[in-house]
């Protein structure tokens, strides 16, 4: 495979692998700001499930952040569906998998997305208690690879955290930190590996932690983040 070819500007077709808690919210929070979205699980009965949790969550964006009527009627003709793989990914600029917790399921994931999707298909994982290292090579392609974690209540707990890993191309990191403006989201950039969880009242710990690690995961907090354009760590 080549990843050499690549532009700097997504062409707004994103796919999200997993509906579950924070999966569909990551396809309709990206959704919402323009880009076209293919929601993928493994079968058509968790798919149709799906479906119906986007009515609940436009009604929070309703009364959340005043969205209007023509705000999610477009959002939701962003939205597509499928529990084919192959179809998902079929000229995807960005995969995001929020798939669960384990990391043989990430790794058997990864090595089939491999085999499906383009070459310029960037891949992001929403994990947020493993590192990106730790399977990244089962991706095929590490230098397009990285963490990009969302809280719970993505419309308000609008931060986006961004970890790479020692092969990630700096290009790469640069255009989901572009994304992530893109979707309403604050960049969190966390520039080494660790998993740390903390508060916005822990900040102040942040400094010390990383000074004696090689590697770190931040995780802020805070009820609403809008003001800040990004942040970075490490």
């Amino acid at each position: 495979m080549n990843f050499n070819c690549r532009t700097n500007e997504f062409n707004k077709k994103i796919s999200v692998a997993g509906s579950g808690v924070l999966g569909y919210q990551i396809a309709f929070q990206t959704a919402f700001h323009g880009f076209d979205v293919t929601v993928y699980d493994i079968n058509a009965e968790i798919v149709n499930r799906a479906k119906s949790k986007f009515d609940d969550l436009a009604k929070n964006y309703r009364i959340d952040i005043q969205a209007t009527d023509a705000q999610i009627a477009a959002a939701k003709e962003h939205l597509s569906y499928t529990s084919n793989l192959e179809e998902a990914l079929k000229d995807a600029d960005l995969l995001i998998e929020a798939i669960p917790e384990e990391i043989q399921i990430k790794k058997d994931f990864y090595k089939q997305a491999a085999q499906l999707a383009a070459d310029k298909t960037i891949f992001a994982s929403n994990s947020s208690t493993l590192l990106p290292s730790q399977f990244a090579d089962s991706t095929g392609r590490p230098q397009q690879f990285l963490n990009l974690h969302f809280a719970n209540q993505i419309w308000l707990r609008n931060t986006a955290e961004i970890m790479a890993h020692p092969k990630t191309d700096e290009n790469i990191k640069k255009e989901i930190i572009q994304f992530s403006k893109d979707i309403g989201m604050v960049p969190i950039v966390v520039n080494k590996e660790y998993i740390l969880s903390l508060t916005s009242s822990g900040i102040p710990k942040l400094c010390a932690s990383w000074l004696k690690s090689d590697r770190f995961i931040f995780r802020l907090r805070p009820p609403n983040v809008r003001a800040i354009s990004s942040l970075s760590f490490g």
